[in-house]
């Protein structure tokens, strides 16, 4: 029936679902498929930003009330954060903060995420197709694939301070990782024809 995009810092999906019949002329399991493109939004601890992303679905109409899906969703962008800051400071125990300052490397840091692919099952829950409008509610889970790496560049080092010292010298570190969390949304299949339906959801 739905096309939903679960994305763990909400997004928003308009989605254009090709079917089987309407759920209310089904008397048993009965497949469908569709496509999906939207906005998806990332707010992290590192990164914050905004993609365009497009999916593929999958699900099974279960009952008259019940469907279940599983969508993969692939954002088009890499999201991005970079500021200068200082970093370490090589001021000695008891310096005063001005001391401290002085004695700081500022470093300015590149920081990056990059979403492999987005990962949801869910369940919608609806009233029977048959109708132009039909409201639903999404519930299931999501897990994304994510590499985040940071570059530190040194912009400003102290007079005294070894270039090469390892605290100093610009480096690169990256880490890959599954993140999720559950998935709560309501979504509303339009009916274009019988078979037929565009389904924006959040």
């Amino acid at each position: 029936m739905a096309a939903r995009s679960a994305w763990v810092s909400a997004g928003i999906l308009a989605a254009l679902v090709a079917g089987p019949a309407p759920a209310s002329a089904q008397t048993g399991l009965r497949p469908y498929v569709g496509g999906s493109l939207g906005s998806l939004s990332v707010s992290a601890d590192e990164v914050d930003g905004r993609s365009v992303a497009g999916g593929i679905f999958g699900g099974l109409a279960l009952s008259r009330y019940v469907d279940a899906e599983f969508e993969v969703i692939l954002p088009a962008d890499t999201f991005t954060r970079s500021y200068t800051a200082p970093s370490v400071s090589f001021a000695p125990p008891g310096a005063s903060s001005a001391e401290r300052d002085r004695l700081s490397v500022v470093t300015q840091f590149d920081k990056e995420r990059d979403v492999t692919a987005s990962f949801s099952g869910v369940v919608v829950i609806h009233p029977p197709l048959g109708r132009r409008l039909t409201p639903g509610v999404i519930l299931g889970i999501t897990s994304q694939r994510v590499r985040d790496q940071t570059a530190y560049t040194p912009v400003s080092i102290p007079d005294g301070v070894d270039p090469a010292h390892p605290a100093v010298v610009g480096r690169t570190e990256s880490s890959t990782r599954n993140i999720g969390g559950p998935t709560i949304g309501a979504n509303l299949a339009i009916a274009v024809t019988p078979q037929f339906f565009i389904v924006p959801d959040i």
